[in-house]
C-alpha cells in the first residue's frame, strides 16, 4: 500500500529544535568565534595592565629595621616592608622635614589624581621593527608624563608609568606619593596600611597636578617614593614575562570556553 501524503510528512520541530543548515551554522560559528575573542581579549587587557606579578618575586622578602638600614644604606631598602622601628610620617610637615633617611607612613585616605609619570627604569623610546623584529627610523620619545580624565579608570597605562596619589596622613595633611597601587587600592577600601620604606623626592610634576595640589593644600615640591628602580630595572623581565604567560593562558581559556559554550547554546555542533 502506498503512504498517503499525510503519512509521508515529517513532524515539524518547535521554534527551538530548529537545527541551522550548513551555511547558518558557519555564519553562527564565525559569529561566536570572533565575539569569544572580543571578550577574551578585554579580559585579558584589563589584567595586563592592572595586575603586577611583582609581589610573587617578593613574597619571601624580609622586614626590614632601622638595624639593616645603619649597615647596609637606605637605597637598597626603599619599597621593603616596614619594621616596627621604621620612623613614621604623621603629617605634611613632618614630611618635609624630616631629617631621617629612610621612613614610612600609614596614611589614612588616598586621592587618585589619575596623573602618571614615565617609569624611570622602563625604556623612554618606542621603536619600529621589521617582520624580524629589526629596529628601522628614528624611535619615538614615549611621553613623560599621562593625564587620565578618569582618575580611578581601568584602562591605564600601569606598565609604563607608575600613578601619583595623595596620601592623608594621621593628621589630616595631604602629600604627593607613588607607592604601589596595591597598597592604594587597600587604602581606598579602608584597611589599615603601613606603606613601603619610601624616601622623599625632588622632582617635577605635571601641570594637571599643581591645581588638585592647591585644592588639598599638599606640597608640590616633594614626593613620597616607595620604589627601588634598580630592584625594578632588574626584575623588569621576569614581571613582564609572568604577566604575559598569565595574561596568555586567561585569554585563551576564556575564548575557548566562550565559544563552545556559544557553540552549544546555539546548536552549530548540531548542524
Amino acid at each position: 500500500m502506498q503512504k498517503t501524503a499525510v503519512q509521508n510528512r515529517r513532524p515539524k520541530r518547535a521554534f527551538g529544535q530548529l537545527k541551522p543548515g550548513k551555511g547558518e551554522c558557519m555564519k553562527r560559528g564565525k559569529i561566536i568565534l570572533w565575539v569569544s575573542v572580543i571578550i577574551a581579549l578585554a579580559i585579558a587587557a584589563l589584567i595586563y595592565f592592572n595586575w603586577n606579578p611583582e609581589h610573587l618575586l617578593r613574597m619571601n622578602e624580609k622586614t626590614v629595621f632601622l638595624a639593616d638600614i645603619e649597615q647596609n644604606g637606605r637605597e637598597a631598602y626603599i619599597g621593603s616592608l616596614a619594621g616596627a622601628d621604621i620612623p613614621r610620617i604623621n603629617g605634611k610637615e613632618e614630611f618635609q622635614t624630616t631629617p631621617e633617611p629612610a621612613f614610612t607612613a600609614e596614611p589614612v585616605d588616598v586621592v587618585y589624581t589619575g596623573a602618571y609619570e614615565l617609569k624611570s627604569w622602563v625604556d623612554p623610546y618606542i621603536y619600529r621593527r621589521t617582520r624580524k623584529g629589526r629596529k628601522y627610523g628614528a624611535p619615538k620619545r614615549k611621553a613623560q608624563f599621562l593625564q587620565y580624565k578618569n582618575p580611578d579608570g581601568i584602562f591605564q597605562n600601569h606598565t609604563d608609568y607608575l600613578p601619583f596619589y595623595l596620601l592623608k596622613l594621621p593628621d589630616e595633611t595631604y602629600i604627593l606619593a607613588q607607592i604601589p597601587k596595591s597598597y592604594a587600592k587597600d587604602i581606598q577600601n579602608g584597611k589599615s596600611v603601613t606603606l613601603p620604606i619610601g624616601k622623599k623626592v625632588m622632582k617635577g610634576i605635571p601641570k594637571s597636578l599643581h591645581q588638585l595640589c592647591d585644592q588639598y593644600d599638599a606640597d608640590t615640591g616633594c614626593v613620597y617614593y616607595a620604589f627601588c628602580d634598580e630592584w625594578q630595572e632588574k626584575h623588569q623581565t621576569a614581571v613582564f614575562v609572568i604577566r604575559a604567560g598569565v595574561v596568555s593562558v586567561v585569554f585563551f581559556g576564556i575564548a575557548i570556553s566562550l565559544i563552545l559554550i556559544g557553540n552549544k547554546v546555539f546548536g552549530v555542533k548540531d548542524a
